[in-house]
């Protein structure tokens, strides 16, 4: 009777048990994610004065906002930068108003960091 009773709890456990997850795009991503640097802790400041020192007038530049760093792939090869396509990079999105060459409205710079570092800035 004990035996009927273990046996019968192993085949309900096999059956419960999920198959082993099958790897795909997500996981070499994930992959490619987990060995990518940490977002550098003070990139607010880093944009700030990277924004202040690369603007003609830096007293009317205003920082609305800067958003925390997301972990992206780089889309395009940039080699002068150190930057090739399918780096794991972090990108902060800043809203700002007065930066040279800016419309009145406010305006988001996108900011790449790679190994703590502006890599390189979307002004667009």
């Amino acid at each position: 009777m004990k035996f009927t009773v273990a046996l019968c709890l192993v085949v309900a456990l096999v059956a419960c048990a999920s198959a082993p997850p099958v790897p795909g795009p997500a996981a070499k991503q994930t992959a490619e994610f987990a060995a990518a640097d940490p977002a550098p802790a003070d990139y607010e400041i880093r944009i700030i004065s990277w924004l202040r020192m690369n603007t003609d007038d830096p007293d009317r530049l205003r920082v609305l906002s800067i958003g925390a760093p997301q972990l992206k792939t780089l889309e395009s090869s940039a080699p002068e930068k150190g930057l090739e396509k399918g780096d794991p990079i972090w990108e902060a999105i800043a809203l700002t108003q007065g930066y040279k060459g800016d419309p009145p409205q406010p305006v988001q710079h996108r900011f790449y960091f790679k190994e703590g570092v502006i890599r390189a800035v979307d002004l667009k």
